[in-house]
């Protein structure tokens, strides 16, 4: 959960700054939009919002010096990200918020071979699920894999699975990588590959070829 640090050099009869996030979870996939509030700031003030020291915006209090709005989180890698909210008419008041935050991609390994074969597939940071799935996807044609359990606070998964078989016709796929159990190119939590599958003359198989 989100851990709230308020800082109480105030003076006397003064309320502390404080910030929440909404909703509260264990970990946040890259990208994602929060709600972040905060209260025991200046009524009318402006206050600085700051990822890891560095300022990313302002909002202003309402006259009991409350703030609400949208906070953006964003990491290329798994951390610990500090959000800090400071209040700029006294910058000694400001709260902070710790979230851990991930980055939503999927790894596969042969990137190249034969369809049949069996991929290396390593996930993370698809936080609106706990099974990731794999629809693989030509004109109206559809077929759905069940890669496996995301596991942990921030949903990862290493695992070897069979995307397309081995008798997969030659042509151009779309493969789709999210936690819902039926396609949908609506779907937005996703990471999506278009696949190549044509076949190697005289060796007597398909191969394919994947591309983000």
């Amino acid at each position: 959960m989100a851990a709230v640090v308020g800082v109480l050099a105030l003076a006397p009869g003064a309320q502390a700054a404080t910030v929440a996030v909404s909703p509260q979870k264990p970990c946040y996939r890259s990208g994602e939009t929060i709600r972040m509030s905060g209260t025991g700031f200046t009524p009318g003030g402006t206050v600085d919002i700051s990822s890891e020291g560095s300022s990313i915006g302002s909002t202003t209090a309402d006259g009991s010096g409350n703030f609400g709005g949208r906070l953006q989180v964003a990491s290329p890698n798994q951390r610990v990200k500090t959000y800090t909210a400071t209040d700029q008419s006294n910058p000694a008041n400001s709260a902070s918020t710790s979230l851990t935050v991930s980055p939503l991609d999927v790894n596969i390994a042969p990137r190249n071979g034969p369809p049949g074969r069996r991929l290396r597939i390593v996930a993370r940071g698809f936080t609106t699920g706990r099974i990731l799935y794999a629809h693989v996807v030509r004109g109206r044609r559809r077929s759905h894999v069940r890669v496996g359990r995301l596991r942990g606070p921030c949903r990862r998964l290493r695992t070897r699975r069979r995307i397309f078989r081995g008798n997969t016709r030659p042509g151009t796929y779309v493969v789709q990588f999210d936690t819902r159990r039926r396609y949908s190119p609506d779907t937005r939590v996703r990471v999506r590959f278009r696949v190549s599958v044509f076949p190697v003359f005289g060796a007597g198989a398909l191969q394919t070829s994947i591309s983000g």
